[in-house]
């Protein structure tokens, strides 16, 4: 196995540019805003075609405006990586970058090292992976796909459609609209494996002291609103009990409790799964007409809404358990005396196993560069999700692994989200030593 090290310096380098490229207010301090599509995402995208360049690389975009950078030379297969630079509003400059800066400088190294090749390198920088902006994920490798609905052009992020916002930034939206994928079939079967490096967004690594997560699995999630309709009726007035009351708000609160133990139980059944209610009430739920501002001190509350997410890797296990949710629910608020609508508005499937020959070949490269490592599923979703939910010509899907990196306290889409350059070098290392390996095939 030939080593390749990835320094410091390198990753720093690229951070000093990186660093000056979208800050809230002109300040890092204050996080980062590159949204999907955006003047900041397209600045940052140009600087890595821009430094690969000048180091010899071959750099194009494809039609919905996804960044290629790929090593000289004709070849049947491709060894791939990639992530994305786009940012959560006021998020940091790891979620994604991190990877972009690892897979740059693995490119770099490996180029500069003068090995020759049997299978091509290639570096993909995934236009808007992050759904804070246009409420839809992973917006560039799906479209690269031909796999993102039409109806997201349509969606709206500081006074423009998405479809507007690819044209600002010399991208194609008709592609989407038609259906039609940016990567032809050729392209799509001759990639041999993708890897994606990317921070954990969560505390396993460092909590363990770990260089290195080997990612199993991917968290899929489902989203729904729970909308509740109890009766508006006068607070000091009105006897407690729901013979008198019909208060959505209290059936709301029952049912985040039996939630709670409803997943408790499944999750020491054997399930591996997570749920949230991220929202409670919103002033602005999109196309709801529940009357929440209705809602006052001296009112029994007639209306309740919250955001109810369940993520895991294994989709019929979410079916299943959605589905004792969802009867569980509706018990509660008949309880209560209140109606309920449940609106599915997202259901992303997650990806149970990512391909276990790529992790056995990370794990023997992590013992020769001698870098500590443990196994662990990703809680959120990935750009790599994408890559391998698609099938090939001869009915195989597309290899597909992903490396963890250590971030501060487990932060993320927070000015607070980090990782040090020598974390990021440390699986840059990981990253060019597997993709050489698999090149050299």
């Amino acid at each position: 196995m030939k080593l390749i090290s990835v320094d410091t310096e390198a990753i720093e380098q690229h951070y000093a540019v990186l660093n000056r490229i979208g800050p809230v207010d002109g300040d890092p301090d204050n996080g980062f805003l590159r949204a999907p599509y955006s003047a900041a995402e397209t600045a940052a995208i140009s600087y890595i075609q821009q430094v690969a360049r000048a180091a010899g690389l071959n750099c194009r975009f494809d039609a919905v405006g996804n960044l290629i950078v790929a090593t000289p030379g004709s070849f049947s297969a491709w060894v791939e990586t990639g992530s994305h630079i786009d940012t959560v509003p006021g998020g940091g400059n790891f979620d994604g970058t991190a990877g972009v800066v690892a897979g740059l400088a693995a490119l770099l190294a490996i180029h500069s090292s003068g090995t020759v090749l049997q299978r091509g390198l290639r570096l993909r920088i995934w236009r808007g992976e992050e759904s804070a902006c246009f409420g839809v994920t992973s917006i560039g490798s799906r479209a690269a796909f031909g796999r993102l609905d039409a109806s997201a052009l349509m969606h709206n992020y500081a006074g423009r459609s998405l479809a507007e916002a690819m044209l600002e930034q010399g991208a194609d939206p008709e592609l989407i609209r038609a259906g039609r994928p940016a990567i032809d079939k050729h392209e799509r079967d001759s990639i041999a494996a993708f890897l994606e490096l990317h921070i954990e967004q969560g505390k396993v690594l460092e909590a363990c002291g770990k260089d290195i997560g080997i990612v199993t699995a991917i968290r899929g999630s489902k989203r729904s609103w729970v909308n509740l309709h109890g009766t508006f009726d006068h607070s000091g007035a009105t006897p407690m009990g729901p013979e008198f009351r019909q208060d959505a708000n209290l059936t709301m609160a029952y049912i985040m409790v039996r939630l709670d133990q409803l997943l408790r139980q499944a999750n020491s059944e054997g399930a591996d799964l997570v749920q949230t209610a991220g929202l409670v009430n919103p002033p602005q739920q999109p196309g709801s007409s529940l009357p929440l501002g209705e809602n006052a001190i001296t009112k029994i509350s007639g209306a309740a809404c919250f955001s109810y997410e369940v993520r895991g890797c294994d989709a019929e296990s979410v079916e299943s358990y959605c589905d004792r949710a969802f009867a569980l629910i509706r018990e509660t608020a008949e309880e209560f005396g209140t109606t309920v609508a449940i609106e599915t508005f997202s259901d992303q499937a997650g990806i149970p196993n990512l391909n276990p020959e790529l992790q056995k070949l990370m794990t023997e490269s992590c013992m020769a560069l001698d870098l500590s490592y443990t196994s662990l599923p990703s809680g959120a979703w990935h750009d790599a999700g994408t890559l391998a939910q698609q099938v090939r010509g001869d009915g195989t899907t597309i290899p597909v692994g992903m490396i963890f990196i250590p971030c501060y306290n487990g932060i993320s889409h927070s000015p607070d989200e980090r990782s040090t350059p020598l974390q990021i070098a440390r699986g840059a290392s990981l990253l060019a030593t597997t993709m050489i390996e698999l090149a050299s095939i």
